[in-house]
């Protein structure tokens, strides 16, 4: 039996964003937050940079005063800005605190305007406004008014993706776009308060709602809940049937149907795909075309196995570059020639120069004019495309590369698959079912995430040289790591037949 609470806990704008996402994960950071995932690396930076653009933007409204206190010293937090909001010589408040109706925020940015009313700035990392951005300044608005403070507009700040790093300091005029969402705001402002209720409904109940796994744990945000959810999912979960789309996900959730294994064999509205995990699941056995075998005897010698890192900054760090440009920093490439013997080759740029063009020059000197070269994915081609873009004196040369790419990752997509991969093609899953005796557990930077955040902390002009040198000594071992991986999986595949 469901008893009510007599008391549930007050509401945060990050908890709202929650409950609109997954009722689940609302329930869960309210009561059992310990249940979350703990924060990895890669968040960590997420957040880190959140907080720079946050500092940055700022300087658009140059002289507010920042209230100090922590989320943690709320009330104090709202004492204070009350104070502030109330001296018409202080032109802007960061971090502004308030609560109305149980519901707790933070409004980066509320500048004074001439009327004395007040503009609320939300500030976020990204490059656009998204659809999710219009119901978190929403619920800012709702207690806003609800606090009895008069707001004349409602924009959200973010990076320009057309501003172009001319070097030195940041224009942040320029660096910046507000987009006025008040009228888009003000729309959804009257949903707010009955999800409100509803979202209280359910968090006064003394169990979290049955929700399973699914899209939403992503979309917008991944859920930090998601791995304890998806550890009560069977091992084969109908979430890893390839391309599965909601109308046959919601005819499996009606015939209760949650494992693969347990999909009748007539079961309507899978494709071929699908139907192929379903049985390979079940009889607990790989599926692998012999036209795999077929397509790489095809490859050309000496094949180059091909591997690049990257690292995409939210605020430029090159001349001519803008927020969240992509910018390659290293490659790596196995080579194995017709009589079977195989030589690597690596680059990772060295200096707190833009990397692209020596980066570009190496790989061509590398991959030469000859030879197959084999990645896992488009990912390679793309950031040739961009290079002919970045150094086009070298275009025609890293044109010519284009022709002879191969990409792994859809033969494996077309010809094969294992139970072991779960659903998934990425090259981590595919080497783990095909050669696990090579993994990625060794490594200290063992994804392409970590891969990235590493280069940024190495072009810090804060970072040791010490530290330098760990970061690229283990840059290099990674790289090195997904380029054999290829090599393997090459191997494996054309052995399997």
């Amino acid at each position: 039996m469901i008893i009510n609470r007599d008391r549930i806990p007050p509401l945060s704008k990050s908890r709202f964003m929650a409950g609109l996402q997954c009722y689940k994960a609302l329930y869960l950071s309210s009561y059992h937050s310990n249940l979350a995932s703990p924060i990895d690396t890669s968040q960590q930076a997420l957040f880190d940079m959140g907080t720079r653009v946050g500092e940055l933007a700022r300087d658009l409204y140059p002289c507010g005063v920042l209230v100090k206190e922590s989320h943690f010293q709320h009330e104090r937090a709202v004492i204070s800005t009350q104070k502030l909001l109330q001296d018409p010589s202080v032109p802007a408040v960061y971090e502004a605190a308030f609560i109305y109706d149980d519901i707790r925020i933070r409004a980066d940015i509320l500048v004074r305007t001439d009327d004395n009313l007040f503009d609320l700035i939300e500030v976020k990392s990204s490059n656009s406004t998204k659809d999710e951005h219009m119901a978190d300044v929403a619920v800012q608005l709702y207690v806003l008014k609800g606090c009895g403070v008069d707001i004349r507009r409602a924009c959200l700040c973010h990076l320009n993706r057309k501003y172009v790093y001319p070097g030195g300091s940041y224009d942040v005029d320029q660096l910046f776009q507000i987009d006025d969402i008040t009228y888009q705001a003000v729309d959804i402002l009257p949903e707010i308060k009955d999800q409100l209720n509803d979202m209280r409904s359910m968090l006064a109940k003394s169990n979290p709602p049955d929700i399973k796994t699914g899209r939403q744990c992503s979309k917008p945000y991944d859920c930090s809940f998601y791995d304890y959810c998806s550890g009560e999912e069977p091992e084969h979960y109908i979430l890893q049937l390839p391309g599965v789309r909601q109308k046959l996900l919601k005819a499996l959730a009606q015939a209760e149907i949650e494992d693969i294994r347990d999909i009748p064999v007539d079961f309507p509205g899978l494709n071929d795909s699908q139907q192929r995990v379903r049985e390979c699941v079940i009889n607990n056995s790989m599926h692998l075309d012999p036209q795999i075998s077929e397509e790489l005897e095809q490859l050309d010698y000496p094949i180059h196995f091909l591997d690049f890192e990257t690292f995409n900054p939210a605020l430029p760090l090159y001349i001519g570059t803008s927020p969240y440009k992509i910018i390659p920093f290293q490659w790596s490439n196995h080579i194995r020639e017709e009589n079977g013997n195989i030589r690597h080759e690596e680059f990772l740029h060295d200096g707190f120069d833009d990397p692209r063009e020596p980066f570009a020059r190496s790989l061509l000197q590398s991959l030469g004019d000859e030879g197959s070269i084999v990645v896992y994915s488009s990912f390679e081609a793309s950031r040739i495309k961009g290079l002919m873009q970045t150094v086009p004196h070298l275009s025609d040369e890293l044109n010519e590369l284009l022709a002879r790419i191969v990409d792994l990752l859809k033969l494996v997509r077309a010809h094969c698959y294992h139970p072991e991969f779960h659903g998934s093609f990425s090259i981590k899953s595919v080497l783990s079912a095909l050669v696990p005796d090579l993994g990625y557990g060794d490594l200290e930077i063992n994804d392409g995430r970590l891969a990235s955040i590493a280069y940024a902390e190495i072009v810090s002009p804060e970072t040791k040289q010490d530290r330098r040198n760990h970061l690229r000594s283990c840059l290099l071992d990674y790289c090195k790591r997904d380029t054999e991986a290829e090599v393997q999986l090459c191997q494996k595949l054309s052995d399997c037949l």
